[in-house]
């Protein structure tokens, strides 16, 4: 869902996390997903990326907290101000067919995707589009 987001729509999403409730764990899960795809290609978003995934991460119901969601808004706060930065970018995302379907990773500036080894080889016969 917030993997086809740009840059500032994903930290529009960040930014509605303090009106969530403390319980909806998903949504967090989803936002981690899709702001961990921009760190491969804007190392700058590593370390605010991280720390919402470790925050996000101790919202489980036995280890939730005022706290810990206190610093799950925050994180996710910093986290939007760094992706705001980017502005109207979006990631361009491998569309090779895996096991599972579209790759969906997001394409390195060179070289091949990160998940090359998983792609599938097309089917006889079809051509190849470049």
């Amino acid at each position: 869902m917030y993997s086809d987001f740009t840059a500032a729509e994903l930290a529009d999403a960040l930014d509605r996390v303090r009106d969530l409730s403390p319980e909806l764990t998903g949504p967090l899960s989803m936002l981690d997903q899709a702001s961990l795809g921009w760190t491969s290609r804007y190392p700058q978003l590593a370390e605010p990326q991280q720390a919402f995934s470790q925050a996000r991460h101790k919202q489980w119901p036995h280890t939730r907290t005022e706290q810990t969601w206190q610093d799950v808004v925050t994180t996710a706060a910093a986290l939007a101000a760094a992706l705001r930065e980017l502005g109207d970018v979006r990631l361009d995302r491998c569309t090779e067919q895996t096991g599972w379907g579209a790759c969906g990773l997001a394409r390195p500036e060179q070289g091949p995707c990160r998940a090359e080894k998983e792609h599938l080889a097309p089917a006889a016969g079809s051509e190849t589009r470049q």
